[in-house]
């Protein structure tokens, strides 16, 4: 019988010899354990792209921000005294003055083509004055041509105007459209006429004109294309209040409202404290909660409405309706949700009384505000306000929830909040002037900010 102190001794020898040599009648063999790297840069998957313009006749710029890495991308020159930026799949769009758009790859802001459509300004197409656009899935812009009362198509392929689509009859003035990759129409928001055009994208014809409320100067779709939310701004008095008709868009309808003090007989819920001077000019529609976001700005207010669930099959009918007027510390220009849909952020610009995205250019220099309102999208209340530079005019945020982006006008800068803390983390300088610009251009304003992709 082999004695304790033999069995230790033993083992340890044993183990002594597992760790010197692995075997010890064996040959030591090393492990190479692979570290990680990295596999890219990240800052190349999304941007925050900041428009500026630069006076009537001066070409203007869009600044890009990498959101992972909080450093300048890059900056592409555009046309004369841009007024709108869009999305279109993977480029950016901007419209500008001269009736031209600027298109490029968003994520390759440095990286050429840069491309010019210049609209046809002759004929029933003097004075088109686009304003605002809407892509396809197919990568067609349609652009929403205020002054000429139709609609410019412009090709994805061939980045050039390859239709236009009259709307059928004068005095449109057609300011917003509404529209979705899924979806294969276009809702074409008329100021004037009080109403909405409804057009194939497959096609361009007219399939319908859905009457709405009253001024209507904006339009958002819901993400899964069944719903479009108008934004009527109302003309001030109690007969035209502000308030947001929701269409159908498989009947293309106006979807009837939840009865109460909120829904007019027209399927209309008007928004605000005040219906009649709340001034409603844009929404944000939060596709988390199934939710719109509506800005007054002619009050302290924020208007949520409830669109979860809309159901007109069943009985009782689940319908659109008032949520909540959300008190803010000041009139808001522009507002955005979370992808999580824990907050909402509304920029507090502090503008006129019914400054929309067309007023918005000229309107600027009115633009005092400098904070930015933070909502419980659970508790709807104002919870906290951030300082940033004066005249917050636009606001959006990054995908991942991470972070918001200001764009404040007057200080000529965009400001980068984190959501994790409320907080401004970076300041970022706008471009003073474009590269091509002379010492004696006029210094370029920021008015707007959207994030990519």
């Amino acid at each position: 019988m082999i004695s304790i102190h033999k069995k230790l001794g033993l083992l340890f020898a044993t183990a002594f010899c597992v760790v010197l040599v692995a075997g010890c009648n064996e040959t030591l063999r090393q492990f190479i354990v692979p570290v990680p790297r990295p596999t890219g840069d990240p800052s190349a998957l999304a941007h925050a792209v900041v428009l500026s313009t630069n006076g009537l006749t001066n070409d203007g710029s869009t600044m890009h921000i990498d959101v992972s890495g909080d450093t300048i991308a890059g900056v592409v020159e555009t046309g004369p005294n841009p007024v709108f930026l869009g999305k279109d799949g993977s480029r950016a769009y901007v419209i500008n003055s001269d009736d031209t758009v600027t298109s490029y790859f968003a994520l390759l802001p440095t990286t050429p083509p840069i491309n010019t459509v210049t609209l046809p300004s002759s004929g029933t197409n003097a004075a088109l004055t686009p304003v605002a656009g809407a892509t396809t899935s197919s990568g067609n812009i349609f652009l929403a041509n205020s002054g000429s009362d139709n609609v410019s198509v412009i090709s994805g392929t061939v980045l050039a105007q390859t239709n236009t689509i009259a709307l059928p009859a004068t005095s449109h003035k057609p300011v917003a459209i509404a529209g979705s990759p899924i979806s294969s129409k276009m809702y074409i928001v008329n100021n004037l006429s009080n109403d909405v055009t409804v057009v194939s994208t497959t096609d361009n014809s007219i399939v319908k004109t859905i009457p709405v409320g009253s001024h209507p100067i904006w339009g958002v779709m819901a993400n899964n294309g069944v719903q479009v939310f108008i934004v009527n701004q109302g003309d001030g008095t109690a007969a035209n209040p502000g308030s947001v008709s929701v269409i159908d868009t498989n009947l293309d309808i106006v979807i009837p409202c939840t009865p109460g003090p909120a829904c007019s007989t027209a399927g209309a819920i008007s928004v605000g404290t005040t219906a009649a001077t709340s001034a409603p000019t844009f929404a944000f529609y939060d596709a988390k909660l199934q939710r719109l976001y509506v800005t007054n700005t002619g009050e302290s207010t924020l208007t949520a409405i409830k669109a979860d669930g809309i159901d007109l099959g069943v009985t009782p009918q689940v319908l659109p309706g008032l949520l909540a007027n959300i008190k803010l510390s000041a009139a808001p220009t522009s507002v955005v949700a979370l992808s999580d849909g824990s907050k909402a952020y509304a920029a507090l610009g502090g503008c006129p009384a019914g400054t929309n995205h067309i007023t918005l250019p000229s309107n600027l220099g009115s633009c005092n505000g400098s904070l930015v309102s933070v909502i419980d999208a659970i508790g709807l209340q104002e919870v906290k306000t951030i300082p940033v530079g004066a005249g917050a005019v636009s606001i959006d945020a990054a995908s991942d929830a991470s972070r918001v982006y200001v764009v404040s006008a007057h200080a000529s800068n965009v400001s980068i909040i984190r959501t994790s803390t409320d907080s401004v983390n970076t300041t970022f300088t706008t471009p003073q002037q474009v590269s091509s610009c002379t010492s004696s251009c006029p210094v370029q304003t920021p008015l707007m900010v959207r994030v990519f992709p």
